[in-house]
C-alpha cells in the first residue's frame, strides 16, 4: 500500500508504528515498512497476507500504535495485479472536512447506484440473483425515492426486478425453484407488488402469485409453522417472518385477502412461543420440532444462542407488518405486546459503553465477541420506528440514536469520490446441520464483510426512519 497515500490519510504513521487488522476475521496482521529503492523514504506498507475464503473483497483496519515508527526494510515486493486497493476514510474525518451530507439515507443509496450502474451487475458478492438481501435493500431505495421524489431510486429496483420477470408473465428461466420452498425468495416479490400497484402491469401480479402460490404449499410443522426451507425439514427461524410474513402482510393490503394477515400473525406468534427464553426476553435464532440432535435443545428444540441478527430481522418485521395490519384487527395488540416485550429485553443488551449490539446478544462481555453492524442498525431501526409509531417510549428513540451515531463513528467509512461504505457486518448466520451447531463459536468464527447489503439495507431503513 503506498505509503505516501497512507500518511495523507493518517498523518499520525509519521511518527508512530502502522497496527493492521485484518477486519473480516477481526485478527490483526504483521506489517513492515519499505523502501524500494534505497532512497531512505519509506515507499509502502507490506504486509502478506492468505486470504481465508473466496471473497472478492477483504477490509483491513490501519490505526497507529504505540513506540517509535517501524524499521524500515529494503524489498522490491511483487504485488498480484489482480489485487485493487482502495483507502477509505472514517466519516467523522469527512464529514470534518466536506460538512455533513443532506441526506445519509440518499447517499447511501447513491453509493450503490454508483458502484453498480448496471443492475445486473450489483452486487460483487453475488451478482443477478433473486435474493433477500439485494431486494431488501431495494424496498429501502425505492422507499427513499418516495420520499425524496428521487425517480433514480425508484427506477433502479424496477430495473432489477425486469432482470428476472418475463413480459409475458412469470418467473424467467432459472431464477427461481419454487420445490426448494425457501422463505428467503419470498421478500423480493414485495418489490413486485408495488410495481404492479404502481404500473399496471400484469408481469409483476404473476410474480405475486407465483409466490403466493409457495406459501399456501409451504411445509409445515404440525402446528402450522413454516419450514425455513424445504431442506431444513420442522425448523423455524426467526429470519422467516421477515422473510415470508411481511410479505404476506403486504398482499392481504394490496389485495384484499384478510386471511393472510391471520396466516401472518400465526406465524408470528408460533415462533415467539417456541423461541422465547423466559429469563432473558430474548429469542433462540431457531426452533427444531423433531430436536435435531446437532443444535437443537432436546427438550426444548431450541439453538443454543441468541444470535443478534435473528432478532433483529424478527423485531424489523414486526414494525414493518404492524404497517400493513389493520387497526381493528383482533389479533393487533398481541403484536404489538409482542413488538414491545422483544425491543425491551434486546434494549437491556445494547453495549453501555460504544452504543452497539453484539454478534451473540447476551455475551458482549466475553473477550472474542464483537460488535455487528446489520443488528444494530436494525435495532436502531426498529426502535426508532416504535417510538415514531407510539409503540415505545421517548427512551427506546435515545437508545436508537445512540446505536446509530455509533454505527456513524464505527463502522462507516468514505472513499475518494464521496461513496459511504460500511463494514462489519456478519456474513451468514446459518442453522444448517451439515455447517453449524448454531453454537458461540460457530457465530464468533464466522467472516464478516464490508459492503454487505444486509447490513447497508438495514443502516438505509434506519436513516430513512430517523431522517438522517
Amino acid at each position: 500500500i503506498s505509503w505516501k497515500d497512507l500518511v495523507a490519510h493518517l498523518p499520525q504513521l509519521k511518527n508512530a508504528p502502522p497496527v493492521v487488522t485484518d477486519r473480516n476475521f477481526g485478527k490483526q496482521v504483521s506489517a513492515r515498512t519499505v523502501d524500494t529503492n534505497n532512497d531512505k523514504i519509506v515507499d509502502y506498507l507490506l504486509f502478506d497476507y492468505a486470504f481465508q475464503s473466496n471473497e472478492p473483497i477483504f477490509s483491513f483496519l490501519i490505526t497507529t500504535g504505540k513506540g517509535k515508527p517501524l524499521t524500515t526494510v529494503k524489498e522490491k515486493p511483487e504485488v498480484d495485479q489482480r489485487l485493487s486497493v482502495s483507502i477509505l476514510q472514517p466519516f467523522a474525518k469527512y464529514v470534518a472536512e466536506n460538512g455533513a451530507p443532506k441526506s445519509i439515507a440518499s447517499q447511501i443509496v447513491q453509493s450503490t447506484l454508483n458502484f453498480y450502474p448496471d443492475p445486473k451487475d450489483f452486487p460483487i458478492y453475488a451478482p443477478n440473483r433473486w435474493n433477500y438481501e439485494y431486494s431488501f435493500f431495494l424496498l429501502g431505495s425505492y422507499r427513499q425515492g418516495k420520499k425524496t421524489g428521487n425517480p433514480a431510486f425508484i427506477d433502479y429496483p424496477r430495473r432489477w426486478l425486469d432482470g428476472f420477470v418475463r413480459e409475458s408473465g412469470g418467473f424467467k428461466e432459472g431464477v427461481y425453484e419454487m420445490e426448494e420452498y425457501k422463505l428467503d425468495d419470498v421478500i423480493p416479490a414485495r418489490l413486485a407488488i408495488l410495481f404492479h400497484k404502481e404500473t399496471g402491469e400484469e408481469k409483476y401480479k404473476s410474480v405475486v402469485d407465483i409466490i403466493a402460490t409457495q406459501l399456501t404449499k409451504q411445509p409445515k410443522t404440525s402446528e402450522g409453522g413454516y419450514w425455513h426451507k424445504q431442506i431444513y425439514e420442522h425448523q423455524m427461524w426467526l429470519d422467516g417472518v421477515f422473510m415470508a410474513d411481511v410479505f404476506s402482510m403486504h398482499y392481504a393490503q394490496a389485495y384484499n385477502k384478510p386471511k393472510w394477515y391471520d396466516e401472518a400473525v400465526h406465524q408470528i406468534k408460533l415462533i415467539y412461543k417456541h423461541t422465547r427464553d423466559e429469563k432473558t426476553g430474548l429469542l433462540y435464532h431457531g426452533w427444531d420440532e423433531s430436536k435435531n440432535p446437532v443444535w437443537a435443545d432436546p427438550v426444548k428444540g431450541t439453538s443454543p444462542e441468541f444470535w443478534a441478527r435473528a432478532i433483529g430481522w424478527y423485531a424489523m418485521a414486526l414494525a414493518e407488518c404492524l404497517d400493513y395490519l389493520p387497526k381493528d384487527h383482533p389479533e393487533r395488540q398481541d403484536v404489538i405486546q409482542i413488538f414491545r416485550d422483544v425491543c425491551t429485553s434486546v434494549k437491556n443488551y445494547q453495549h453501555k459503553e460504544n452504543g452497539l449490539w453484539y454478534q451473540v446478544l447476551d455475551r458482549h462481555a466475553e473477550p472474542d465477541n464483537w460488535a455487528e453492524a446489520s443488528a444494530s442498525a436494525m435495532f436502531a431501526f426498529a426502535f426508532a420506528k416504535g417510538y415514531n409509531e407510539k409503540y415505545l417510549d421517548e427512551s427506546f428513540l435515545s437508545s436508537a440514536e445512540r446505536a446509530y451515531d455509533a454505527l456513524l463513528d464505527n463502522f462507516v467509512f468514505v472513499d475518494d469520490q464521496g461513496n459511504l461504505h460500511l463494514d462489519q457486518t456478519v456474513k451468514i448466520g446459518t442453522l444448517n446441520p451439515k455447517t453449524s451447531k448454531g453454537d458461540y463459536q460457530y457465530y464468533i468464527t464466522t467472516e464478516r464483510r464490508i459492503d454487505d447489503y444486509k447490513g447497508l439495507a438495514s443502516l438505509l431503513y434506519a436513516s430513512i426512519e430517523m431522517n438522517r
